[in-house]
């Protein structure tokens, strides 16, 4: 694959002293190295570690485009893309060309990630003890993650009870040095697929520490392996690794919902973030979601009767309407509000990514809990023993009570779950994926829908024959 080896891997040359620090971020990448001399010694291969987890920062995979896909695909009416960009529109309109860079970009910064931690997997050896298996951790979750978003959104839906021998996407395992070195790879099924994202993340949960600074941890591998667990309806497995979470006592909610978002560095409620800094950051986010004073462009806007969906105690759905054009995010109190940026404003536009410069949560605690209700629900329902012992209507009250709604009686029904999962989680990236798992129709499109999934782009089915494109785009 072409695209895999572009650019091997960029190989930051820092302190070990910085390695752990919560603002290694701080430090910029020198120079490239080649990986004949990058991965020698066991500074070097940490050093290479970070340098994955900066791509996996990139704007073109989780720090903002797996986040865009999902909810653009998902959409159908609520949020509207009002911008000038041809290729998100695309997304939105379910109609996504063959050659949209987007889609390519994220192929290779995907691609880029797995190599790289391929690399640090293969050099793991001249470590020693402890150390050896955290940067081991780090690198199949990573890998498992990556491997994960990319099979969701190329691959068609993973059917529970089913052979799914459907295509998922090439899965890679050692690393490439060189064009040379590349042979024709052929697409995997997505029941493969699935099988090594499980495998990485199990074994990274194992052997990652319960506390490891700003990187992955063994509660972070959990988190990410009740969503797989979750997309496959394997519903005890999903509910477990939730339970696990939740029951370390490591994590706990904000006590109001915008505290959960925009912050300098992690927080309670945070189980694995990506850094942003001052001198170091990825902004895609808040420039697509964000209109405010210097933040973002408002091109993602959001409609009255998306807030209608919210109760009017729900802190969740609260609008700000009188914004003034000199307002950063400082000055925002609500979790909308209308927007007073240079570029698009007027529209209703969302708290959640108001500032360039903050963390990026990929996993957050309330996040567990709601994972948990719906697991434990639907093994209520088939007669199975429950995680936790933590009947459903409890974790969704948890997640109500700190946004202020109104909370549910012992009488709970699995689209009360659904909903709550959509008004607690919305715009982070969850919402196609959720839809696409319950079967649910996406405007007048069936959930597993061709144009719902990502063409191969046309680069990669030119230097690889063995590639096969989506049908939908053939």
């Amino acid at each position: 694959m072409k695209t895999s080896f572009k650019k091997i891997f960029t190989l930051l040359l820092l302190a070990v002293a910085f390695w752990g620090c919560e603002d290694f971020l701080d430090i910029q990448p020198q120079q490239s190295i080649d990986s004949e001399y990058a991965l020698t010694t066991p500074e070097n291969v940490k050093a290479t570690l970070v340098g994955a987890y900066l791509e996996a920062r990139s704007r073109w995979t989780f720090g903002s485009q797996f986040n865009e896909y999902s909810e653009l695909l998902a959409s159908s009416g609520h949020l509207q893309h009002v911008g000038s960009h041809a290729q998100p529109k695309e997304m939105l309109d379910k109609s996504i060309a063959v050659n949209n860079s987007y889609v390519e970009s994220s192929w290779i910064a995907s691609y880029r990630i797995i190599n790289t931690v391929n690399h640090v997997l293969k050099a793991s050896d001249i470590l020693e003890g402890p150390e050896r298996d955290r940067v081991r951790g780090e690198a199949l979750f990573l890998r498992g993650m990556t491997y994960f978003e990319l099979t969701r959104l190329w691959g068609l839906p993973f059917e529970p009870g089913q052979q799914n021998d459907q295509p998922g996407v090439p899965l890679i395992l050692t690393p490439t040095n060189s064009p040379s070195e590349a042979v024709p790879v052929a697409r995997n099924s997505v029941e493969e697929c699935y099988n090594q994202v499980i495998t990485d993340l199990v074994m990274a949960r194992d052997l990652l520490p319960e506390i490891n600074g700003v990187f992955a941890t063994t509660y972070a591998a959990s988190a990410v392996l009740s969503r797989v667990y979750l997309q496959m309806s394997r519903f005890s497995e999903a509910a477990e690794e939730a339970n696990r979470v939740i029951e370390s006592g490591r994590f706990s909610l904000h006590s109001q919902p915008m505290a959960a978002h925009n912050n300098s560095q992690n927080t309670t409620e945070d189980i694995f973030a990506l850094q942003n800094s001052l001198t170091s950051n990825t902004i895609w986010l808040t420039e697509r979601y964000a209109s405010l004073n210097g933040m973002g462009r408002g091109d993602y806007q959001f409609t009255a009767a998306f807030l209608g969906l919210f109760h009017d105690d729900d802190l969740r759905g609260k609008l700000q309407d009188d914004t003034k054009p000199n307002y950063v995010q400082e000055d925002i109190n609500r979790m909308y509000y209308i927007g007073v940026g240079a570029i698009r404003n007027g529209g209703i536009n969302t708290y959640k990514w108001a500032n360039y410069y903050t963390v990026i949560p990929l996993v957050r605690l309330s996040e567990m809990y709601l994972t948990r209700a719906e697991a434990n629900f639907e093994l209520q329902q088939s007669g199975l023993p429950i995680a936790g012992n933590v009947e459903p209507v409890a974790d969704v009250n948890t997640v109500r009570a700190r946004a202020s709604a109104p909370l549910f009686s012992d009488n709970i029904a699995l689209d009360d779950i659904r909903l709550e999962r959509y008004l607690e989680l919305c715009w982070e990236g969850h919402r196609l994926h959720d839809l696409k798992r319950w079967q649910m129709n996406i405007g007048n499109l069936p959930y597993n829908a061709g144009n719902l999934i990502l063409p191969i782009p046309i680069s990669e089915l030119e230097t690889n024959p063995l590639l096969v494109q989506n049908p939908h785009y053939q």
